[in-house]
């Protein structure tokens, strides 16, 4: 923590949360018929309910559909991308069967730019 002398950390828990994770349709993660393993680890990890980003792009993303979205911080936009990607992934096989998002914007962003 010696490096970070003179900075200040903002938390954002003082902030109410906004409509942007609070405006949800009343889904559960069980209602996506998720691996029990995956649905224990994102319980594990906090989550209690899909927000609203989660709940419109899960269904899309299981079916192996490509998705575009776009919200705000701390929405759950990561895990709306990887919950998909973890439920398809075939432990079997021995190659690669996913990317992170943050590499595909990082992709997409250097080909447009």
């Amino acid at each position: 923590m010696q490096a970070l002398i003179g900075l200040s950390c903002v938390h954002n828990s003082v902030n109410p949360a906004s409509q942007d994770v609070t405006a949800t349709k009343g889904n559960d993660f069980e209602d996506y018929f998720l691996k029990r393993e995956l649905l224990q680890g994102i319980y594990e990890k906090g989550f209690e309910k899909p927000s609203p980003i989660q709940e419109e792009s899960i269904p899309i993303a299981l079916t192996g559909r490509d998705i575009l979205a776009r919200a705000k911080n701390g929405t759950g936009k990561t895990a709306a991308f990887s919950i998909p990607i973890l439920e398809r992934i075939d432990v079997t096989k021995n190659v690669i069967q996913g990317m992170h998002p943050f590499y595909q914007a990082s992709w997409l962003t250097s080909c447009l730019g």
